[in-house]
């Protein structure tokens, strides 16, 4: 008897260290995971000012021959009034293109054409360009159309602005509207003798592209990459191959590290309320995350969509959930006059969001 009552406990206690220890183990449920905050993850920012894609139109030059000049400024793409501010980068009269060199500016020209152009001269500047065989050709009586300015394209101008900064800039046409000099509807061709055309554009008028580096370096091309995050360790990856990060951003594009095994998917599910992940639909590539705001206040604004959630499964076999916060630097309120204001907007491709990663190896966030 004494036997029995002493061997009970010893068998409670063996039970009571099993029951611990599969509670130490994990199975009653998942570890909870903590949300973070990423702020600021350059996504891709290409630090160029450009109108590629959007020539600047039709900006006077003298049109009244009256000897004066129209001053632009490339960082807004305004026309400025102050002669004499650091407001204004080039200006414009006749054939004439000055730089701001009363503020430290230059200007010149660089044999190369605009498009292969990728680093601008530090050296060389000057306070003005102009002249026939400079950024342009004048036809004379010689060649058809004759008696026009027609800009060359083999040839880059170059500016550097009184705030230090270098753009490059290549002039498309030196007439009104753009004309299609080779089409005698638009650009009557004239005669050798006749110097003055009927019928055809105005002169004086500037369109052009320019590309503008604002950060003060002498990089004038725009390259389009991926910045690698790890939502583990909450640092940029910059191995490109490697399975240690989980979420690449370019402009607007989040994908999923998918040649490592990652995926990810959009859930219209609030981030706090998404406590599962998903076992299968995910992709390598996420768009749809937003909302381009187009003529809509604030304008041409990208805002992240309420109440969707981004799931990733990361090349470790780990489930995370993110929620996009911001698009701009700062994250800053979209209803603010500063933000409506697409002049005083902060810069965009800078993402900040809300994320939590479930290490445990669980589909599970709670």
């Amino acid at each position: 008897m004494k036997y029995s009552i002493q061997k009970k406990p010893i068998i409670l206690l063996a039970f009571l260290m099993l029951f611990f220890a599969c509670n130490d183990s994990g199975n009653d449920g998942p570890t909870p995971v903590e949300a973070q905050i990423a702020s600021d993850i350059a996504a891709n920012v290409n630090p160029l000012i450009a109108t590629s894609f959007a020539p600047v139109s039709d900006i006077p030059g003298d049109t009244a021959g009256t000897g004066g000049y129209t001053f632009y400024d490339l960082s807004s793409g305004d026309i400025v009034t102050d002669s004499l501010s650091a407001d204004w980068d080039i200006a414009f009269s006749a054939t004439t293109i000055l730089a701001n060199s009363g503020h430290d500016g230059g200007i010149q020209i660089v044999q190369e054409s605009y498009a292969n152009l990728e680093t601008a001269p530090e050296t060389g500047f000057t306070g003005q360009i102009g002249g026939n065989g400079s950024w342009y050709d004048y036809t004379g009586g010689a060649s058809s159309p004759f008696h026009a300015v027609i800009p060359k394209d083999d040839v880059t101008i170059v500016v550097k602005t009184p705030a230090g900064n270098y753009a490059k800039l290549t002039i498309l046409s030196y007439y009104e509207g753009n004309p299609d000099v080779n089409n005698q509807e638009e650009f009557p061709a004239g005669t050798p003798s006749s110097p003055f055309i009927q019928g055809r554009p105005d002169s004086r008028y500037f369109t052009f592209n320019y590309s503008l580096n604002p950060t003060g370096a002498t990089s004038l091309v725009h390259v389009d990459s991926f910045t690698y995050f790890d939502l583990t360790t909450g640092t940029v990856v910059e191995d490109e191959s490697s399975s240690q990060w989980d979420i690449g951003l370019q402009s607007t594009t989040i994908i999923a590290n998918s040649e490592n095994g990652g995926g990810v998917q959009e859930l219209n599910i609030d981030f706090s309320a998404l406590t599962e992940a998903p076992i299968e639909g995910y992709t390598e590539t996420n768009t749809t995350w937003y909302t381009y705001t187009a003529g809509n206040v604030p304008p041409n604004a990208i805002l992240p969509n309420e109440g969707i959630t981004l799931v990733f499964k990361t090349p470790d076999d780990e489930y995370a959930k993110v929620r996009i916060l911001s698009y701009y630097l700062g994250n800053p309120d979209v209803t603010s006059p500063d933000f409506i204001n697409i002049g005083t907007r902060s810069a965009s491709r800078y993402y900040t969001f809300e994320y939590a990663v479930q290490t445990d190896g669980s589909r599970f966030f709670e």
